[in-house]
């Protein structure tokens, strides 16, 4: 009896601390192995409205088309002949902007996201007869960007949540003049809207929250501007329309 009522109170013990564990620690059970703790035990996501960071990455300028006149063009000691352009060359760029998030919705966010934005592409013009090369020409863009764009996030697992992004940019191009000194012949348009689409993930810690994101931009205008330096007119004269394309990596922490 006495050995009974020992085995009773040594139960009764340790059910008393296995509820006491599973209140303080909700680890569930996944397929044999602990699920790990939540952070950010506030749920801060939910508690405020509005949140704020910042956010740093690096990014890849393309041109999503490049439209000849395939008219023939005059240039000075060759006569008059037919180009076209290629892109042959991406240098790889960086990009730095604010975060300011408000949440519209439980898993729906409006997102505005300011900042600098810097790469170079190179294009080269060949002659369509021959194939040879006429002229390169590099094209570094700075930009001063203003995106908007909303996140719809999926439901959050621990400390992971997968969403999805879609928005605006408008890009503010202040590289956009002709120069000698870098050989940038051809003018870019200071204005530049694009259409934007990505995806990431959240990665919560207990005062921070930080993101991962890989989006694209399509260029939605013909970026090419009417100006060109003196005896390069033949270059802007063979294009047609340039569409910018970008591809963007970005790592942001909000609070």
């Amino acid at each position: 009896m006495t050995m009974l009522l020992a085995l009773s109170a040594y139960a009764a013990s340790a059910q008393t601390c296995y509820d006491g564990m599973r209140k303080s620690k909700p680890y569930v059970s996944i397929w044999g192995y602990p699920r790990p703790q939540e952070l950010n035990l506030l749920d801060r996501e939910y508690s405020q409205s509005i949140h704020f960071g910042f956010g740093m990455g690096l990014n890849v300028f393309d041109y999503a088309q490049i439209e000849p006149t395939g008219k023939p063009v005059f240039i000075p000691r060759q006569g008059n002949l037919v180009l076209y352009a290629d892109l042959t060359q991406v240098k790889p760029g960086f990009n730095i902007n604010a975060v300011m998030d408000y949440r519209l919705l439980r898993n729906l966010n409006l997102r505005f996201l300011p900042g600098i934005f810097f790469g170079q592409r190179q294009l080269d013009f060949y002659r369509k007869d021959t194939r040879s090369l006429i002229r390169s020409v590099p094209i570094s863009s700075s930009y001063f960007e203003f995106p908007i764009a909303l996140k719809y996030s999926a439901k959050r697992f621990t400390n992971f949540r997968p969403y999805l992004m879609f928005g605006l940019n408008t890009r503010v191009n202040f590289s956009n003049t002709v120069s000698f000194d870098s050989e940038r012949f051809i003018g870019m348009k200071k204005w530049e809207p694009f259409a934007e689409v990505g995806f990431g993930f959240d990665f919560y810690f207990n005062y921070f929250r930080m993101s991962t994101e890989l989006k694209l931009s399509k260029g939605l205008i013909n970026c090419l501007s009417d100006d060109t330096a003196p005896d390069y007119e033949y270059l802007r004269n063979s294009l047609k329309s340039l569409r910018s394309n970008i591809i963007a990596f970005t790592l942001s922490f909000e609070l």
